[in-house]
């Protein structure tokens, strides 16, 4: 029989052990925490700082660059327990900033149908691929298609409502523009959705398209339309291990973090998810919802830098929240024009008469697009959101948008003066250069949507916005000299997030099929690199930690096969990834690199 002692002793470590328990699961659904000690030598190391370029070895403790010079140096700091990683003659760079990138979106289109330009050239192969969607799902299963493109898809027509309910008669269907502004659904997904021919458009630039005799057509233009869709469709969808496989591919692309430029949803669940598997503590709610299996495990993923939608259904913070050096919520995303796919771009001149933009996408002639929110409401919106200190990313990609943009900041600071605010212009197809000083003299910073040249230069010069303006358009060299930061992005899964890719683009100006347009407007290797690294961290407030090999800042790096800057131009598309690292933790590697304990 225990004495009373013993007995107390028995019963605290019974009221213990679900305590310890559950701990130990919370220790097991954390990432893996970073060497102690690591060095990084025999390669080539681009720093990106001005002052050292170039270095022998960097050498790393617990996340954090301690030091950057000679290996002979570094050897002798190095602790005796470090791990020695051989670049074997690779490339150490800072890690890359995915800009302007949609994770969740992302994650939601992962497992859709592809019905894209990338994997399908001839509009028979498109549909194709949708009666074989149809003929594998079960009745009443909800077919989501993605990448519906009639650029990259020469002579591809928009379905009419009637041609997809002969296609699906028994599910509900609803095909997305490569754009991501417009859709199309048959009447089953218009039923579901609760959209008939007389609810009203829920917006500026966004509506339900309706015939002569004001009957449905099938065609949703812009993201506030399709929100009933997301809401009866979307729910049948788990995304969350997609949300894992797509944060690993932006590691496996070469990037150690990424800045979510919106996040998408009717709650809170994408935003807790992205901070579940970014943020270094988050919190004990979702670490919590992690031990019990409700959310996945997280392994070593790159860092996430968000802006919320001004209209989002979530509480937005009453300020930026910075703590966290994993997860932050910066700044607010607002849209003030669309897609120049759709029609839905705001341009000072007209858009070309041209089939593609007539027959193909249904614009009447003479359109130049428009806001897609009044201009009164947009500075509402932005006057709140500055004074509360958030930066603001504002999406813009036609000149007269741009223009009336900028106009309505200038007056929100001459109103409400704030010193090194980067308010943020996104995309910048027809960026006008007289706006360029301004920009540079008001503290705007621009992110440009480089490979709009690459996938549809062809286009936009002969269809869209003709050989005149596809000169001018995306001016880097002319932001370059006018002082102004600018950024690269690829707006994911508008196109796939390939840092490479974007460089390449800035560098030669060449168009899928080898066409130069606006020669003028080329980048050197060297401002493409910044500009997805050192410039792409001050735009989000992190120069101080991210964006170059220094000490004292994360150890967050890419280790690609060759130095960008030594081989040919036309070749930077053939780089390859081959690791990242984000924090000191590896978070993607193509091959095991060769590391050993210390040797001196």
């Amino acid at each position: 029989m225990l004495h009373q002692s013993a007995r107390n002793t028995v019963s605290r470590i019974r009221t213990l052990l679900p305590g310890l328990f559950f701990m130990g699961c919370l220790q097991a659904c954390s990432p893996t925490r970073p060497p102690a000690a690591v060095l990084f030598y025999n390669g080539t190391i681009i720093t990106m700082a001005s002052a050292s370029p170039k270095a022998e070895a960097v050498y790393i403790q617990d996340g954090i660059i301690q030091a950057v010079g000679t290996e002979k140096d570094l050897r002798k700091l190095a602790a005796p327990d470090s791990i020695a990683v051989n670049l074997e003659g690779q490339t150490l760079l800072p890690g890359f900033i995915a800009s302007h990138t949609h994770p969740e979106l992302s994650a939601w289109l992962h497992s859709f149908v592809d019905l894209s330009g990338f994997k399908h050239s001839r509009p028979a192969a498109v549909w194709d691929t949708l009666h074989d969607a149809v003929h594998q799902a079960r009745p009443g299963e909800w077919i989501f298609c993605k990448g519906f493109d009639p650029i990259l898809v020469p002579s591809l027509q928009s379905p009419t409502i009637q041609e997809l309910d002969k296609i699906a008669p028994q599910n509900p269907v609803i095909i997305l523009a490569q754009s991501l502004h417009s859709a199309w659904g048959n009447t089953l997904a218009f039923e579901a959705a609760g959209i008939t021919a007389t609810t009203p458009d829920p917006g500026s630039g966004s509506y339900y398209e309706k015939d002569q005799q004001g009957q449905l057509t099938g065609f949703i233009a812009e993201t506030e339309a399709m929100k009933p869709f997301t809401r009866a469709g979307l729910p049948h969808l788990d995304i969350k291990q997609n949300m894992v496989a797509v944060m690993q591919d932006y590691a496996r692309s070469g990037f150690s973090s990424i800045v979510t430029a919106g996040v998408f949803g009717d709650d809170n669940k994408p935003l807790m998810m992205l901070r579940w598997l970014s943020a270094v503590d988050p919190g004990i709610t979702l670490q919590i919802a992690g031990a019990l299996g409700i959310l996945p495990p997280r392994p070593a993923l790159p860092r996430n830098f968000v802006y919320l939608k001004a209209d989002t259904p979530m509480e937005i913070p009453s300020a930026p929240e910075r703590d966290d050096p994993g997860f932050q919520i910066i700044g607010i995303k607002l849209w003030y024009d669309g897609s120049p796919y759709t029609g839905s771009m705001y341009l000072s001149e007209p858009y070309l008469d041209s089939s593609l933009m007539q027959a193909g996408l249904n614009l009447p002639p003479g359109s130049r697009g428009a806001p897609v929110l009044p201009r009164s409401k947009f500075r509402l919106l932005a006057e709140k959101y500055h004074q509360q200190g958030f930066q603001l990313a504002v999406h813009s990609q036609g000149d007269e948008s741009s223009r009336e943009v900028l106009s309505e900041l200038n007056a929100i600071l001459r109103s409400h003066p704030r010193p090194d605010h980067r308010h943020r212009i996104e995309h910048c197809l027809l960026f006008p250069p007289d706006l360029l000083q301004n920009a540079r003299r008001n503290g705007f910073t621009l992110s440009y949507h480089i490979n709009h040249l690459y996938y549809y230069g062809d286009a936009l010069r002969a269809d869209i916005i003709g050989a005149k303006r596809s000169q001018t358009m995306l001016p880097l060299a002319s932001t370059h000299a006018a002082g102004v930061v600018f950024t690269l992005h690829a707006d994911q899964p508008m196109y796939p997030e390939d840092p490479l890719s974007l460089m390449a683009t800035a560098v030669n100006r060449r168009t899928r099929s080898g066409n130069e347009s606006g020669r003028e407007q080329a980048i050197p290797v060297q401002a493409a690199l910044r500009a997805l690294t050192l410039d792409a961290a001050w735009q989000i407030g992190m120069e101080k930690q991210l964006g170059s090999i220094e000490p004292g800042k994360y150890a967050d790096f890419v280790i690609l096969d060759r130095d960008p800057g030594t081989i040919q131009a036309t070749d930077l598309r053939s780089l390859k990834v081959m690791a990242t690292w984000t924090g000191g933790r590896q978070t993607w590697s193509r091959t095991a690199l060769q590391a050993q304990g210390r040797s001196d």
